[in-house]
């Protein structure tokens, strides 16, 4: 038992150290994720050069090429008790340094100095190709469910709420320039066996194509007294309610019960892997942001945020969560989900949550 906590303990150090590189227009943002509000650090700047050095934190060396307009590499250097962070810079660079908590983070972001004005009669330069725009983020939404798998029925069917939704918060991330795909945007499934439709889902959740994949759910309970706002993250399922409603989303029965216990062997691994075990937090990051903003711009309760071990979730390399927006059986928020003026809310409280987490430095591309 001691081994494995002093296992867990390097790798989950290793993860925080890991700068994550983020390309943006005008700018390069590097996030540093740290283990506790103790760790300090210190900024110089000379010949080119960037030197941010962390102490109290420990890293796998890393010599990263970046080849942004400011950035040209990032060597990442252990040092005993601390990290040296070696940033090759492009020119006239300056340095925005902030720090974040919950979960802590130190965020500098690196852009080009404005150039003095052209003094009169200077010959203009001569032209110069632009470099190419970095890609939008890419947000892939999945509306639950389709076709012949209705979902749950009750004052409204599942899967014509998380489908009418998902269009709705589609043309709203659009208006904001993130790109979205969708899993599917009609009435259909993407394959009739329960066990591949949810794998095709799965595939799509791919690091290579899109930034955040978030799966599109409506709750129920047998007692159809409950209403609010959960939303859930991988790994293991802690209590039978959620494990229940996990076999629930996952096919219902015995291929539930099977998909799950797929789901949870791939859960176990994340102990052992560094880049799910920041995967995961990061995860859990998007679930609160959602689950917190869906219930501000509704007036639902926020039930709160939980692991689980979705089949749709388990091979998912960038933040993903399954947003059950509320209780399609209760009487008063099952007819709520009926009524497209709600429905719009939701999509708006979903984009707010979003734009939150795409804003607030725990996310780099």
């Amino acid at each position: 038992m001691r081994v494995l906590l002093l296992v867990f303990a390097l790798v989950w150090s290793l993860a925080w150290a890991f700068p994550r590189v983020g390309v943006h227009e005008g700018f390069t943002r590097l996030v540093f994720d740290l283990p506790s509000k103790e760790v300090q650090h210190t900024l110089s700047q000379e010949n080119g050069l960037l030197v941010l050095i962390l102490k109290g934190v420990k890293a796998a060396p890393m010599d990263q090429v970046v080849n942004s307009s400011e950035v040209a590499s990032v060597q990442t250097l252990p040092e005993g008790g601390q990290v040296r962070v070696v940033v090759r810079l492009k020119g006239a660079v300056e340095a925005t340094v902030r720090r974040y908590s919950d979960p802590e983070r130190l965020v500098v972001d690196l852009s080009l100095k404005k150039e003095a004005s052209t003094p009169a009669k200077a010959l203009p330069d001569p032209p110069r190709s632009r470099p190419p725009k970095p890609p939008k983020p890419v947000v892939l939404l999945d509306p639950g469910h389709g076709g012949m798998d209705p979902g749950m029925v009750g004052y409204v069917v599942e899967k014509e709420v998380v489908l009418d939704v998902a269009l709705r918060l589609e043309r709203l991330l659009e208006r904001e320039g993130i790109e979205v795909r969708l899993t599917r945007d009609r009435d259909m499934h993407l394959s009739p066996d329960k066990r591949e439709d949810l794998s095709r889902r799965a595939a799509l959740a791919d690091s290579s194509q899109v930034n955040l994949f978030i799966s599109l759910h409506v709750n129920a309970t047998p007692t159809r007294t409950a209403q609010g706002v959960e939303v859930f993250y991988f790994g293991r399922a802690q209590d039978a309610r959620v494990l229940t409603q996990v076999i629930r989303e996952n096919g219902g029965g015995e291929l539930g019960k099977r998909l799950t216990q797929e789901a949870r062997t791939v859960a176990e691994r994340i102990l052992f892997d560094i880049v799910a075990q920041a995967n995961q937090r990061y995860s859990q990051r998007l679930a609160e942001t959602l689950g917190r903003k869906l219930s501000q711009t509704t007036g639902s309760p926020f039930r709160g945020t939980f692991p689980g071990d979705f089949f749709v979730l388990r091979y998912a390399k960038v933040p993903a969560v399954l947003v059950e927006m509320g209780f399609g059986d209760h009487p008063a928020e099952g007819r709520r989900l009926a009524d497209p003026a709600y429905r719009e809310k939701v999509a708006q409280g979903l984009l707010s949550g979003i734009l939150t987490f795409l804003a607030n430095g725990a996310y780099a591309r």
